[in-house]
């Protein structure tokens, strides 16, 4: 008959069990890597002169070209729609052609989906003129298309626990497992 391991040798089980837990934890997250906007011209917060023929938007990844994937809407602060045309998708760039007179914020609203086929969307403003002018259009602050996007937080969150509490349990039952009588 063998005397039971001594506790040295199971603290350092469960602390081995522990430890694949949290690496099991770290690596099984999905990768938060989506596609985003990078940059605009004109650039979002800046004052132009005057309203530009187009205004350009560029993304960290390319974007799907199918119809419909990728929509752009220029609104003057009275709400007047400013976009000439359907947005054009050339790689990581998406020009918008504009129309029209504004003076004052132009809000630009934009929805697209990133290569990873996820859709993102997002907003930004610009003045045109410099009477300093900044309010914008009511209409960019109501709910647009169905604007749902998918937030994975909550189920990281929960599968790294269930990931650890897994390999804690996994820890101490091995730590708590007696040795066989067969030797």
């Amino acid at each position: 008959m063998t005397s039971p391991a001594p506790r040295p040798r199971r603290r350092a089980t469960a602390l081995a069990g522990l430890v694949l837990g949290v690496l099991l934890a770290v690596t099984a997250s999905p990768a938060f890597a989506h596609d985003e906007l990078i940059g605009t011209d004109p650039a979002a917060g800046t004052t132009v002169e005057t309203l530009p023929a187009s205004l350009t938007l560029t993304f960290s990844g390319v974007l799907l070209t199918d119809a419909g994937a990728t929509e752009v809407s220029v609104l003057d602060s009275s709400c007047t729609p400013l976009a000439d045309g359907a947005p054009v998708v050339d790689g990581t760039r998406v020009t918008q052609a504009l129309s029209g007179e504004a003076t004052g914020a132009v809000t630009v609203l934009w929805r697209t989906v990133s290569s990873d086929s996820h859709p993102i969307s997002g907003e930004f403003a610009f003045l045109v003129g410099d009477d300093g002018a900044d309010a914008t259009c009511e209409a960019a602050n109501a709910p647009r298309g169905d604007g749902s996007t998918f937030d994975a937080t909550p189920l990281l969150i929960g599968g790294g626990v269930i990931v650890v509490g897994a390999g804690i349990l996994a820890a101490v039952l091995l730590a708590r497992r007696r040795p066989s009588r067969e030797d």
